[in-house]
């Protein structure tokens, strides 16, 4: 992905009048992008970059929360709409496209800023190619990734893959992997502490100017990614990952109040605002604000538990057991093995 630079505007730098300082040093020019790179006040581990859930948390982030941090950084994205993506705004597009892949939309505005500014620049520059992605340094975009959305949407895709192949233990596309050294353009040897610092690596692969160990100082690199998004995760209140407690019978998160109706037990158990479930009661809370209970299937003749498969004796269509105990359609439960409520807990055919 093609290497931009974030503008890292010190007071010291920018003040109204000021002349040339005597022993000042030059600028120093990235070599990628012939943009300015500016010293920054933090540098990082060049192994651990940034944490997992910098890249895939955030999922509480709010379109309304990037509206508004847009329009506090004077951005040409808060009044943009992409034709090509039924009039969304860019806000809307950052939270939805990222979220669809399970990629944190604080993370997609350092993404965007540090490839083509457009967070802090008011004016449309590199619009078409906001993120990078299909971009490969040297070379111009891929058609079918040109435009804002064309462009978040590649993004958060390529970003989730590079996830699911290190979550199943594999090197990513470009051979990047957790414990696994491997050299990256500056040329460093970088031995990747987390995911996501092997994902950034596979994005772009030079280490850059803002790594503590190594770095080719005329180029941003990855190392860039971290100065921006840790300066923009401090630059705004965004809130908090709301409580939630996980259930293994529903296969989600339950929020404070929800309730689920144990898979191993039949037990009720509420989510307490600790993120912990309470002990079990054979009978469902009142002050339930979600519930996942067994289902009552007539074709077993018995009740199953939550996202369990059956095929109906009555009209031979897959069923799960869902949310409130109700029966939702899954017709490709018997290929996939999961419905809308996720993967079947069991199958049963006719």
């Amino acid at each position: 992905m093609k290497t931009r630079v974030w503008m890292l505007l010190l007071p010291a730098l920018v003040a109204a009048g000021c002349g040339p300082v005597d022993g000042a040093q030059e600028p120093v020019v990235d070599e990628l992008t012939g943009q300015v790179l500016l010293e920054a006040t933090t540098k990082y581990d060049m192994n651990r970059l940034m944490e997992d859930a910098d890249i895939t948390g955030g999922q509480w982030i709010t379109t309304a929360q990037v509206q508004a941090f847009l329009q506090q950084n004077g951005s040409y994205l808060a009044t943009y709409k992409d034709p090509a993506w039924s009039n969304k705004t860019a806000a809307a597009l950052i939270v939805e496209r990222s979220k669809a892949y399970t990629i944190s939309p604080l993370y997609m505005l350092a993404r965007i800023q540090g490839e083509s500014s457009l967070v802090q620049s008011g004016t449309s520059t590199n619009l078409s190619k906001a993120t990078g992605c299909g971009c490969p340094d040297g070379s111009g975009c891929d058609a079918q990734y040109v435009g804002f959305g064309n462009q978040i949407e590649c993004s958060a895709k390529k970003m989730r893959g590079y996830f699911t192949d290190l979550d199943a233990g594999r090197t990513t596309i470009a051979g990047w992997k957790v414990g696994l050294t491997k050299s990256s353009l500056d040329p460093c040897s970088v031995t990747p502490a987390t995911k996501a610092t092997a994902a950034l690596y596979t994005y772009t692969p030079w280490v850059g100017a803002y790594a503590l160990q190594c770095g080719r100082t005329t180029v941003g690199g990855s190392s860039l990614m971290a100065v921006i998004y840790n300066r923009f995760k401090t630059a705004y209140n965004w809130g908090s990952a709301p409580v939630t407690c996980f259930s293994e019978t529903a296969g989600a998160a339950l929020p404070v109040d929800g309730c689920v109706q144990s898979s191993s037990d039949a037990m009720w158990r509420q989510c307490l605002s600790t993120g912990d479930f309470t002990a079990g009661s054979t009978t469902k809370p009142a002050t339930c604000t979600v519930s996942y209970p067994w289902c009552s299937s007539a074709t077993l003749g018995r009740s199953v538990p939550a996202r369990t498969c059956v095929q109906s004796s009555g009209d031979s269509q897959w069923h799960q057991c869902g949310v409130e105990g109700a029966w939702q359609s899954a017709p490709d439960a018997p290929t996939s093995g999961s419905g809308p409520v996720g993967t079947c807990f069991a199958l049963y055919a006719l």
